[in-house]
């Protein structure tokens, strides 16, 4: 007979995966900030995170009051293993643990990439960005999703055999994002300069009952436009490599008409993909020839 409401805490990633596997549905427990959404009422002032390693509910399951909360009857917390708390810093790359605060990644400063950071600073309020673990956000399909693709940043995951780094383009596009008994377990940014950075959140309410978080940013050498990126992460995660590739190349400041062709080729996508709702895409649309309008001098 299975003990109700219990709360495991193990030490470390090993006693994790022993207790995970005699306790194979047991949730586990980071910051708290999801599973206190997903038990009790809604509350539009937290974000999806929280959790490590669990899905988020489908679309259209926000909002959905629960009169009789109920917690999970084995909860598996993950304050005690430190090997989720570090963080790491080379000429490379950034790397932090699962466990590490949105706000403690946003106290870091200027060696944070811009996207990253204003994406960060745009979740909720102060109080709940100290309570939200960048894995539980990555796992609940939060904001961070957006910043991470567009700077081609990696993820750890681990089991209880081992390890791998993900492309988390790749992670965000699987349709199972970790197998049973897998644990997201750290989060690797280059550190490439990004000279010119657009973020913009839709939120659900101004969006046609959907939103997200757009991520648009450049980088130059000797006034030529090396390399860009452009992510959007809603209920869906929308990148289109090919118009990225048609600014590519060109001198800067760009032709004004430049940001008229390029809305062009997303509207081309986006009319291929089927979402978001028509209200979404203007916005979607509108942000991006305005991003790269901005580079027109």
């Amino acid at each position: 007979m299975a003990v109700h409401n219990q709360i495991l805490r193990p030490g470390n990633l090993s006693e994790l995966f022993l207790l995970w596997n005699r306790f194979p549905n047991a949730v586990l427990f980071a910051g708290g900030t999801e599973l206190m959404r997903s038990i009790g009422g809604y509350n539009d002032s937290l974000p999806e995170a929280g959790i490590t390693g669990i899905q988020s509910e489908p679309a259209g399951a926000r909002g959905v009051y629960r009169e009789q909360p109920e917690l999970p009857a084995e909860i598996l917390s993950l304050e005690k293993i430190e090997e989720l708390r570090g963080i790491t810093r080379t000429e490379r790359y950034l790397e932090a643990g699962a466990m590490i605060l949105l706000g403690e990644i946003i106290a870091l400063g200027k060696i944070v990439p811009n996207a990253f950071s204003q994406t960060l600073q745009g979740i909720a309020g102060p109080l709940v960005r100290n309570m939200a673990t960048i894995g539980g956000n990555i796992c609940s399909w939060g904001d961070a999703i957006a910043p991470l693709c567009a700077l081609d940043a990696l993820l750890e995951v681990r089991n209880a055999g081992g390890s791998r780094w993900i492309p988390a383009l790749r992670f965000c596009s699987m349709p199972e994002k970790l197998q049973k008994g897998e644990l997201l377990t750290r989060i690797r940014i280059p550190l490439e300069e990004w000279s010119y950075t657009v973020y913009r959140k839709f939120n659900i309410s101004d969006s046609g009952g959907e939103g997200g978080v757009l991520i648009l940013i450049v980088q130059n050498q000797k006034n030529m436009l090396t390399n860009i990126n452009v992510v959007f992460a809603g209920d869906l995660l929308l990148r289109d490599k090919d118009s990225e590739a048609f600014l590519e190349g060109k001198a800067l400041p760009l032709d004004r008409r430049d940001a008229g062709h390029y809305r062009k080729f997303w509207e081309a996508y986006l009319d291929n993909q089927k979402y978001p709702c028509p209200l979404l895409r203007d916005k979607i649309l509108n942000a991006i020839e305005t991003g790269i309008a901005g580079l027109s001098g």
